[in-house]
C-alpha cells in the first residue's frame, strides 16, 4: 500500500510541476526590466568590485590578401594592449567579413604564440612561437613571418624581431636566398600593401 500511495503521490507532483517553468514560452523577446538584472551584470564596473573598469582599444594586426601581400586589420582588444596579447590575433586569421574580401592567413591555425617582449630598448622584439613554419613554402613563410614582423611593428618593433620555436632560434631565408637571424621591416617590405 505505500510503495502505490508513493507513485500515485510522485504522479500528482509530476502533474502539478509540469506547468511550472522557468524559461518564457512566448515567441517573442521580452524587455527585462534594469532592476531585475542580478549581481550588477550592467553595472559599468566588472562585476564584484567598486572600480575595475573594462577598456578597449583598436591595434591593427596583419592578414595576406588575395595579392599576396599583408594588410593591416583592425582588432577590438582589452586596454592596456600588449605586444603579446596582439600577436595572439595573428594566427587566429581573419573574420567571416575579411574572409568574404579575400582576406587569409599564413600562419597555421594550431600556432600559438608564447611570447612576445622587447627584451632592451633597441626596437628589437623576440617572439617565441609554438611550432615551425619549416612545413611551409618558403614564400609562404616568408609571408607568415611578415604577419609577425608588421604587427609587431605597429606595437614598437622598429627594428625588427628574431623568431625562435619553443625557445630555439630560427632564422628566414629571404627571397634573395639570404638567411637572417634579425628579420627587418625593410628584408620584408615588398610583402607588404602600401
Amino acid at each position: 500500500m505505500t510503495l502505490l500511495r508513493r507513485v500515485v503521490v510522485l504522479a500528482l507532483c509530476a502533474m502539478a510541476f509540469s506547468g511550472c517553468t522557468l524559461v518564457s514560452t512566448s515567441s517573442s523577446p521580452t524587455l527585462v526590466d534594469p532592476n531585475d538584472v542580478p549581481l550588477g551584470l550592467l553595472d559599468p564596473t566588472i562585476p564584484f568590485t567598486d572600480f575595475a573598469q573594462v577598456h578597449f582599444v583598436t591595434r591593427q594586426v596583419y592578414m595576406v590578401d588575395r595579392s599576396q601581400h599583408v594588410v593591416a586589420v583592425d582588432r577590438l582588444v582589452t586596454s592596456p594592449a600588449t605586444l603579446s596579447e596582439v600577436l595572439h590575433y595573428v594566427p587566429l586569421g581573419p573574420t567571416a567579413m575579411e574572409q568574404a574580401r579575400g582576406i587569409t592567413t599564413d600562419l597555421p591555425p594550431t600556432l600559438v604564440v608564447n611570447q612576445a617582449n622587447m627584451a632592451h630598448d633597441d626596437g628589437v622584439v623576440l617572439i617565441d612561437i609554438s611550432s615551425s613554419l619549416q612545413s611551409l613554402p618558403p614564400a609562404a613563410r616568408r609571408l607568415a613571418v611578415a604577419q609577425l614582423l608588421f604587427t609587431a611593428q605597429e606595437m614598437g618593433a622598429t627594428t625588427g624581431i628574431r623568431l625562435s620555436v619553443n625557445q630555439s632560434p630560427v632564422d628566414l631565408t629571404l627571397a634573395n636566398g639570404t638567411n637572417v637571424s634579425l628579420i627587418t621591416p625593410a628584408d620584408l617590405a615588398a610583402l607588404k600593401r602600401s
